[in-house]
């Protein structure tokens, strides 16, 4: 195989491959030996798909889902606001909802 011109060696290695040819018998260093050793070593290596997320991605994901089970209504702030206008402790003055108003609305 020494003699032959690339593409004829490139044919050969697929001939020898195909017919489940050992050149390494006869050719222990020919192109043949190591492009069929190079390929039977990465048919056996198996592919398989992965994610791993980064661990700022994995912390956000945890405060995600932590802000998730937490309910939007925080009901100690509700149940003392109530107290405090059913006593009549709780006033908001009228410039002060008058532009809590507009600067949220605008």
């Amino acid at each position: 195989m020494k003699n032959l011109c690339k593409d004829c060696s490139k044919q050969a290695v697929k001939i020898m491959i195909v017919n489940k040819v050992n050149s390494s018998a006869y050719y222990p260093n020919s192109v043949a030996t190591r492009y069929a050793t190079a390929t039977t070593a990465v048919r056996g290596v198996q592919k398989s798909d992965a994610f791993t997320p980064s661990r700022e991605a994995q912390t956000f994901s945890e405060m995600l889902n932590k802000l998730k089970n937490e309910s939007e209504v925080r009901q100690d702030k509700v149940a003392e606001l109530q107290q405090r206008i059913a006593s009549g402790q709780y006033s908001v003055s009228a410039d002060n909802l008058a532009l809590s108003l507009l600067t949220n609305r605008y």
